[in-house]
């Protein structure tokens, strides 16, 4: 059962509008469209008036989190440490608040049946089709983070990092580049006891070899997919020179294989950006503080999260039935790289 003040953040009106409402003030004067949704969530959450004193709580407010993403990860990477904040800013904004985190893989036994009484359930990173199948057994209102797959049952949050790599290649190719190289990563499905065989293309990976092929540039594809750190990137790089295929741009898929490229073209004596530009996604901190500055993509990871909250809230104490996907949109900071 819910509070006044619970209603009343999820609702967006004051405590008062939600108290005579609920009493059917007569005297009252508010709009019917604030009246209904006033009714609706009070509803929805199972409110009753003699409950208040006895409990100012309700389950439904509750979110568990299953996380593909390690404690580690999550405070080394800013990208998944913005979305954790966009999180928990949002939740509690509403009235809501993460109760239960799973972090996986794990060989725990983990009770899923429990996830029925929360309200909603938050993913964040790649699942196996099984395991969020499984998830959806037991809590039907599930919020995925930071997945590019088509789902019929899940709302879906993601980045524009397919688009983004578009335009980034329109970029160039208007700069007179048409031999561009790309390294990407290596993604694998996360089931419960640890990554899968199963392989997940990242959406910049797809979105490169399909402007290749629109722009009639398949003899010039020459990509390399490996691990997201940087020696897994110098490794790469130096593979794509001895491919014979001499790039003239070369785009990854985070700063730190950026990094790994940088350091590969300026050890062969070649400059950036007059005989190669490097692009990149993430701009994490270091990225305008290279040399030359590195032009990178910037997430808006924190509202990634807000956005599922809201998705969440939605589900919660609205009446869509059918699931979404949002995109969110990224910015390119064009620096001295290209």
């Amino acid at each position: 059962m819910a509070s006044i003040q619970e209603i009343a953040k999820l609702a967006g009106v004051s405590k008062a509008t939600v108290s005579r409402i609920l009493n059917e003030d007569t005297s009252f004067s508010v709009s019917e469209a604030t009246r209904n949704r006033v009714w609706q969530i009070a509803n929805k959450l199972q409110y009753k008036l003699s409950d208040v004193a006895v409990r100012d709580n309700s389950e439904k407010l509750h979110l568990a989190l299953v996380s593909a993403v390690s404690v580690e990860q999550e405070l080394s990477d800013s990208y998944f440490q913005q979305i954790k904040l966009g999180l928990t800013q949002q939740a509690s904004l509403w009235g809501m608040k993460i109760a239960n985190e799973i972090r996986l893989p794990t060989s725990a036994d983990i009770q899923w049946e429990r996830l029925s009484i929360y309200g909603a359930v938050l993913v964040v990173g790649v699942l196996t089709e099984d395991l969020l199948a499984k998830i959806y057994q037991y809590n039907q209102n599930i919020v995925i983070i930071d997945d590019y797959r088509d789902f019929e049952n899940y709302d879906v949050v993601h980045n524009d990092f397919g688009r983004r790599t578009k335009s980034i290649l329109d970029l160039l190719y208007q700069r007179g580049h048409q031999d561009i190289a790309f390294i990407g990563g290596n993604k694998k499905l996360m089931a419960q006891t640890g990554l899968s065989e199963i392989d997940a293309v990242d959406e910049r990976q797809r979105a490169y070899i399909e402007w290749m092929k629109i722009n009639n540039l398949l003899e010039q594809v020459n990509q390399q997919i490996t691990g997201w750190d940087t020696e897994d990137a110098v490794a790469a790089t130096k593979k794509i020179f001895l491919s014979g295929k001499q790039p003239t741009a070369i785009v990854t898929g985070n700063d730190l294989q950026a990094v790994g490229v940088y350091r590969v073209i300026q050890e062969k004596g070649y400059k950036i950006p007059e005989d190669i530009a490097v692009v990149s996604f993430d701009d994490i901190d270091m990225s305008q503080y290279l040399f030359p500055s590195l032009t990178t993509v910037r997430p808006n990871s924190r509202e990634l999260g807000k956005v599922a909250i809201n998705l969440v809230r939605d589900k919660i104490v609205g009446d869509r039935m059918a699931a979404v996907q949002v995109t969110v949109n990224s910015t390119l900071e064009i620096r001295e790289s290209i």
